[in-house]
């Protein structure tokens, strides 16, 4: 998609049902492939990185193709290499996630080395510590890990912090291993919870027996299921906050309540009008002062860094100052940048600067090192935005980038919008319907 050109200052009105998660849908992917039977998987969003994820399984010789718009079925009978192509997997962090399905299969995993471009990966060593508790050899060289699963045992995982992306791989890697395997502080997101659900319906003995400790009974045999890909609580978020900013009025379906109670109470405390009927969501707002608020960004069942951007530019228009505190990313507050440049009053501190304890949850992070990250926005609103020519590298910044100009004064310019339907399914038509003037350049 060329760039676009945006009107700020329109409300949003209507409805819109939001897509399912990115997140879901690829771990649940990888773990269709434990099946020789067809898996078949419903609500899965059509964007990048789900097509990219589809020529990394039929690299090896895996089944997946769409039955439907949003329907896919994964197989992985035909799968005959435990190597993925370098070319193919060095580009995307999530190919770690095939380590499970190859050791079950071969006893062995070769996979590139992932090489990140526009923003960094997280830390990897969760991986590494899940793999040698579960009794599995690691050799590395520049480009690959290979893994060697010959001596595979059950395990007593326990993670120092908790980390979504490390517990879909403890889970996983320790699916088929025989014996009782319980992984400690593991990620209480409904994203695990979708993967917990798709194996139980494969027939896999596992259970989440307390809020953050699974409980896996490994065994070798996965049948065919079904599945939803639960909704993507990112893209729930941003058409709440384009309602707010945009003083219009936005019915959002497909939402899960459960998964929404701490966005919904930051609705709450700001002063924003919503209603929740079923599964749909919905936010307006006239003429009411936003107020501020400090929330400190954590894991589930706290306030996810998926909707702390949005918040912050939320923020930007409430009377007062208010603080977010990133517990969890020393590195997500890249948008700030281009806020300011529309107008928008933030500062990144220090925690100790702005009287909070500092807490890192990347157990990787050298603090002696690096020093103490500046993890904390002091916001000071309300701001008047306007509109500016606006660059989109990292798809994490790309919505709250279009969000801010649609509230903003005047045109703005937008280049790289295809990072954002890279992330969240037809984004922009779906804000168009919504009543955004959004055009290309």
């Amino acid at each position: 998609m060329p760039g676009i050109n945006v009107e700020g200052g329109i409300p949003l009105t209507g409805s819109v049902t939001v897509s399912g998660a990115k997140n879901s849908a690829i771990k649940l992917m990888y773990a269709s492939l434990f099946s020789n039977e067809d898996v078949v998987l419903t609500n899965v969003p059509r964007i990048k990185s789900v097509f990219d994820d589809i020529s990394i399984i039929q690299s090896i010789g895996g089944k997946a193709e769409w039955a439907s718009n949003n329907t896919l079925i994964i197989n992985g009978a035909s799968v005959t290499s435990y190597e993925v192509p370098k070319e193919i997997g060095l580009k995307y962090r999530t190919i770690v996630l095939l380590a499970g399905p190859l050791l079950f299969r071969f006893g062995k995993a070769v996979l590139p080395k992932y090489k990140p471009s526009a923003f960094s990966g997280g830390p990897m060593n969760r991986f590494f510590d899940a793999w040698k508790s579960l009794g599995v050899l690691i050799e590395e060289d520049e480009d690959f890990i290979t893994l060697l699963g010959e001596d595979m045992k059950s395990a007593d995982i326990v993670f120092k912090t908790s980390s979504h992306t490390a517990t879909d791989n403890a889970i996983l890697s320790s699916i088929f291993v025989s014996g009782e395997t319980t992984i400690t502080n593991a990620s209480e997101e409904c994203e695990v919870d979708d993967l917990i659900n798709l194996f139980k319906a494969m027939g896999a003995n596992i259970e989440r027996v307390e809020p953050r400790k699974i409980k896996i009974i490994g065994g070798n045999m996965f049948k065919g299921a079904k599945l939803e890909v639960c909704p993507d609580k990112a893209e729930i978020a941003a058409f709440a906050v384009a309602a707010v900013l945009t003083k219009g009025n936005i019915s959002i379906k497909g939402v899960k309540r459960d998964v929404m109670v701490q966005f919904v109470n930051f609705l709450n405390k700001i002063g924003v009008r919503f209603d929740f009927q079923n599964d749909e969501l919905k936010v307006w707002r006239n003429d009411e002062t936003i107020q501020p608020v400090n929330i400190e960004v954590s894991p589930t069942p706290g306030f996810v860094p998926d909707w702390m951007s949005a918040a912050t530019l939320v923020l930007t228009q409430a009377e007062g100052e208010s603080t977010i505190h990133d517990t969890v990313y020393v590195d997500r507050f890249n948008f700030v940048m281009d806020l300011n440049r529309m107008g928008a009053k933030i500062e990144l501190t220090k925690p100790s600067e702005s009287g909070c304890a500092c807490i890192i949850s990347d157990d990787s992070y050298d603090f002696e090192k690096l020093g103490e990250p500046k993890t904390v926005a002091k916001i000071s609103g309300p701001s008047k935005l306007k509109g500016e020519r606006l660059t989109i590298e990292d798809f994490r910044d790309g919505a709250v980038l279009l969000l801010a100009s649609l509230c903003a004064d005047g045109k703005s310019e937008i280049i790289g919008v295809e990072n954002i339907e890279n992330y969240f399914e037809n984004f922009v038509n779906k804000l168009k319907s919504l009543g955004a003037k959004i055009w290309e350049q």
